[in-house]
C-alpha cells in the first residue's frame, strides 16, 4: 500500500461528473484498449456499493463490459501519465467520449468517479461516500450498470488510481444476461452462492489455489474457462441479480 499524506487522498476525491445525454451524441472515435480482468478489490467494491445502495432502498448495479473497459483504460492512463482529471490528458477527450469509444453507446444517464491514493476498495469507497458529489453518483437511482478499475504505478504522484463509470442502461454480458448463469456458482458446496464463492473463483483463476470443492460450478458463463468474469457473475448471483 502506498502511504500518502491524508490531505492528498482527500483532495483526490473531489471531482465528479454526471449527465443525461442527448439522443444525437456522436462516437468520438478515440483509443480504448486496456486489461479488464477484475481483481479482488474491484469485486469487493461492487459488493460494497451494492450493499450501500440496498441500505438506501436502491437496486444493485451490474458490471458492464464496456464500462469496465472505459474504467480500466482511464485508471491506466492516469497512472501511466501521472495526472488526475476526468478529461483524458494528451488526447483531450471527455469522459462521455471515452465511454462511447469503449462501446457504451446507450443514450442514458452517465457518471464517473475518480480517486487516487488508496489501494483498497474500502478506503476508496469511504473517500467517495464522504464527498457529496461522488456519493450522489453512487446513490443515483437512474444508474443500473457500473465499471470499476484500479491501476498502480510506483512512479506516479498518487500510486493507485481508481475509476468507476456509471450508466443508466444494463448493456449486459456476452452472452446476454438472459442466458446467464449456466451454473449456480456454489463452488464451496455449501448449498448457497455467496461472495465467498466469488473470492474462491478469483483465487482459482489466478492459480493461487489448485482446486475447488465443487469446481464444476465455477464456469457460470459457459465459456469453458474459469476467469475473473465468472467471479464477477457469481458475486452478482449472490446479490440476487440472477435467479
Amino acid at each position: 500500500m502506498r502511504i500518502l499524506l491524508p490531505v492528498i487522498a482527500v483532495l483526490a476525491a473531489f471531482v465528479v461528473a454526471a449527465s443525461a445525454l442527448p439522443a444525437n451524441l456522436a462516437v468520438a472515435g478515440g483509443p480504448c484498449s486496456a486489461e479488464t480482468s477484475l481483481d479482488g478489490e474491484e469485486l469487493e467494491f461492487l459488493e460494497l456499493i451494492n450493499d450501500y445502495r440496498d441500505q438506501n432502498g436502491l437496486g444493485p448495479l451490474v458490471f458492464s463490459d464496456a464500462l469496465n473497459q472505459a474504467a480500466a483504460w482511464k485508471s491506466a492512463h492516469m497512472a501511466n501519465n501521472d495526472y488526475f482529471a476526468h478529461d483524458d490528458a494528451i488526447i483531450d477527450r471527455g469522459f462521455v467520449g471515452r465511454l462511447r469509444d469503449c462501446g457504451y453507446t446507450a443514450n442514458t444517464w452517465l457518471a464517473e468517479n475518480i480517486a487516487a491514493g488508496n489501494d483498497g476498495a474500502v478506503e476508496t469507497f469511504e473517500q467517495w461516500r464522504g464527498s457529496a458529489g461522488h456519493n450522489a453518483n453512487m446513490l443515483n437511482p437512474h444508474m443500473v450498470a457500473i465499471g470499476v478499475a484500479r491501476v498502480f504505478n510506483d512512479d506516479s504522484t498518487y500510486g493507485w488510481y481508481w475509476t468507476t463509470e456509471f450508466g443508466g442502461v444494463n448493456d449486459g454480458f456476452s452472452p446476454p444476461p438472459a442466458s446467464l448463469p449456466e451454473k449456480s456458482g456454489d463452488v464451496d458446496c455449501t448449498g448457497a452462492t455467496t461472495s465467498v464463492d466469488a473470492a474462491l473463483v478469483l483465487q482459482f483463476s489466478a492459480a493461487l489455489i489448485q482446486n475447488l470443492p465443487c469446481q464444476g460450478e465455477a464456469d457460470v458463463n459457459g465459456d469453458d474457462r474459469v476467469s475473473s468474469l465468472d467471479a464477477a457473475i457469481i458475486l452478482q448471483i449472490s446479490a440476487g441479480l440472477f435467479a
